[in-house]
């Protein structure tokens, strides 16, 4: 009996030991990449965002190869860290981080894999080779009849140089009022009140807050592509598919 007795107490003092730390742990309910427009742009996205859902506010600290890079307070709900990808899109490769979290004594690590697969496309210019220039044309046809076409340039190939007039040397920056037009200086009282109305509404509903949550996208990989020069000078267009992958470690005793 005394032995069942031993054993019982060894056990319950082993789970106390350990429900603080699985209780750290449990408050990372979710990491995950946000989608965002530097995703979609014509060169190598400089900075990777990830989302951490949280049960709880807790202290954090994200490195990477024992140096910190980030650190701070992530409060309950949700919260974004922003990486810095220099380096990230030269080379296929997989790069860890450390997101460490602390509640009181008592710490948590989980370990954060961000992996780049590249892929180059096609050439886009050969190094010293002109610029192409790409001309369209639109038609519209009604039936078998032609009734409109013109030929359209790529934006690059257009002039926005303005040939002005000569100034006449009088200076008259709101041009000419002929009395039929309100003063500039002046504004609508009712629709000043309307507009301070609508905004107060709004920032009292609390819709911006909702809006902004529908908005966030939550992706484990993401695609994107960018053009980028080789060693030899060549312009290519490149593919790269970033992932995501998370991981419980162990916390020092």
């Amino acid at each position: 009996m005394n032995k069942r007795l031993y054993l019982s107490f060894v056990l319950l003092m082993g789970l106390i030991c350990v429900l603080p730390v699985e209780g750290v742990i449990s408050l990372v309910s979710e990491i995950f990449l946000i989608d965002n427009e530097i995703y979609r742009k014509y060169v190598p996205p400089g900075r990777i965002l990830i989302g951490v859902e949280m049960e709880s506010d807790v202290l954090y600290k994200l490195s990477s190869q024992s140096e910190v890079l980030q650190g701070g307070l992530l409060r309950k709900g949700f919260n974004s860290l922003s990486i810095d990808t220099q380096g990230f899109f030269e080379k296929s490769g997989s790069h860890k981080f450390v997101l460490e979290t602390k509640v009181e004594d008592s710490l948590a690590k989980k370990e954060i894999t961000i992996d780049v697969q590249l892929m180059p496309l096609y050439v886009v210019q050969k190094r010293g080779e002109e610029k192409k220039k790409y001309e369209y044309t639109v038609s519209l046809f009604v039936g078998d009849r032609l009734i409109y076409s013109t030929r359209k340039f790529a934006l690059g190939d257009l002039s926005f140089k303005l040939d002005l007039p000569p100034s006449d040397g009088v200076y008259n920056p709101f041009g000419l009022i002929d009395g039929r037009q309100p003063p500039l200086n002046t504004f609508s009282i009712p629709d000043a009140i309307a507009g301070l109305y609508q905004l107060a509404k709004t920032l009292t509903s609390g819709k911006g807050k909702e809006s902004q949550d529908k908005t966030i996208q939550k992706k484990q990989q993401i695609e994107t592509t960018y053009v980028r020069r080789n060693a030899s000078g060549d312009l290519w267009q490149w593919r790269a598919l970033i992932l995501l992958n998370t991981k419980d470690l162990d916390s020092p005793t």
